[in-house]
């Protein structure tokens, strides 16, 4: 009893000091009422998609937005964990800031370049060349809006908002105008288009308010941040095998209609997955400063979050399984137990990788740990290769989704693991 009475007034003092934290809480609360408008764009466009498309075509669609997300992946490189993280630290310190945004900004407009010749060659090799030039508003629109900047000066909402202004830009675009008869071009048409007309407002952003910070510098050094930050990087690539692998392990072997029903239930756990984004992004630069500052201050702040997100998990999770029908209803009207018994199992991988990300987030990578997050990727993807055409072979798309669960199981048992053993071991020092 006294333990308990203990713990409930450390609850307290920790939910104190967040609240009195001035730029947190902004960040917080504006990204709920942001997020929540996002959300309710994306239960709106999502089911007008899948059902003007539909679920065979809606397939391609997904396949096309892969590669599409593989070439965005490189040019954001590790640059929302890596610059975001030394934005923060040197938040007051305009020389240094200035000299981080400036060689990130370069390193991604050379990333830039070399996605945009991938791509050419990528979509000449499968005669979709007629989706360059929407694919090319893209991956320029992406340049423009280096979102780690502002995330690590507390200005996520900022982003966010932009971000909102681009979703809510295309849904508008696609509503009015997409229907049973638009091809798949269409759709990245409007992407583009929407992408760029965002970036175009985040670049006057920029300029307006950090005029002296923006710019280009030498090649050499924007080469050179590649390289300091390629191990991230590499997390991200093997995140995004991740994500990718077992959509293409569907599309090849179960065709482009069983890829679409294993998107549609992916997608509502993605959903669902979000509803603990504005709080994890608000609170990344505060935890890259709180164990920048104090190893022991950062555990004490980080098991707090763990128990408040883990809390927000489980009431999803108990909402999603009493209401799945309607929920799957209203994406699609088409093979509709096959997508709940598919989200039944997605739903418990859902709760372990929002602990997984929080772990890997704010725990992970403000203690510089970007070999360890590497292993556990590794281990997450040789997990899916093994399992994953076993399965897929013999049980089809559940088998999929069997082979997501343990993989996630398999990462959360690594990084847990790899909390205890180092949770009292000194911060790791870095220079950009």
């Amino acid at each position: 009893m006294r333990d308990l009475k203990f713990n409930y007034k450390k609850f307290r003092e920790i939910t104190a000091g967040l609240l009195s934290n001035k730029s947190l809480t902004i960040n917080t609360i504006s990204l709920f009422i942001i997020y929540g408008f996002n959300f309710l764009v994306s239960l709106l466009v999502l089911p007008h998609l899948i059902k003007s498309y539909g679920i065979s075509k809606w397939g391609e669609v997904v396949f096309l937005q892969l590669i599409l997300n593989y070439l965005i992946w490189i040019i954001d490189w590790s640059f929302n964990q890596y610059s975001s993280k030394f934005v923060s630290i040197n938040s007051n310190n305009f020389k240094e800031l200035k000299n981080v945004f400036r060689e990130t900004w370069t390193a991604q407009f050379i990333l830039t370049i070399s996605s945009i010749t991938i791509c050419f060659f990528l979509l000449l090799f499968w005669g979709k060349g007629s989706l360059f030039w929407p694919f090319c508003l893209i991956l320029i629109g992406n340049l423009l809006q280096p979102y780690w900047f502002l995330n690590g000066l507390e200005k996520i909402y900022e982003s966010a908002l932009l971000q909102l202004f681009h979703k809510s830009f295309f849904a508008l675009l696609t509503i009015s105008f997409i229907n049973n008869s638009s091809q798949v071009n269409t759709y990245f048409l409007f992407y583009g288009f929407s992408f760029c007309i965002t970036g175009i407002f985040y670049q006057l952003r920029l300029s307006n308010k950090y005029k002296q910070l923006v710019g280009l510098i030498s090649f050499r050094k924007g080469l050179r941040t590649i390289k300091k930050s390629s191990s991230l990087f590499l997390s991200s690539i093997l995140g995004s095998l991740i994500n990718s692998s077992l959509p293409l392990l569907i599309g090849s072997l179960l065709g482009p209609n069983n890829l679409g029903i294993y998107n549609i239930a992916e997608r509502i756990k993605g959903i669902s997955v979000q509803l603990s984004h504005p709080l994890s992004h608000s609170i990344f630069p505060k935890m890259t400063k709180e164990y920048y500052k104090s190893k022991h201050k950062g555990n004490k702040l980080l098991k707090y979050f763990l128990y408040l997100f883990l809390s927000i998990t489980i009431v999803s999770f108990i909402f999603l399984n009493v209401y799945i029908k309607e929920v799957v209803s209203y994406f699609t009207n088409e093979d509709i137990l096959k997508i709940i018994s598919i989200l039944r199992i997605l739903l418990f991988s859902f709760v372990i990788n929002v602990i997984e990300e929080i772990m890997v987030n704010q725990y992970m990578i403000p203690n510089g740990m970007y070999k360890e997050i590497n292993k556990l990727r590794i281990s997450i993807v040789t997990t899916i290769i093994l399992t994953g055409f076993p399965f897929i072979y013999f049980f089809g798309i559940e088998g999929a989704a069997y082979s997501n669960l343990i993989s996630e199981s398999v990462g959360l048992i690594y990084v847990l693991s790899k909390y205890n053993r180092t949770k009292k071991q000194p911060c790791k020092q870095e220079i950009f």
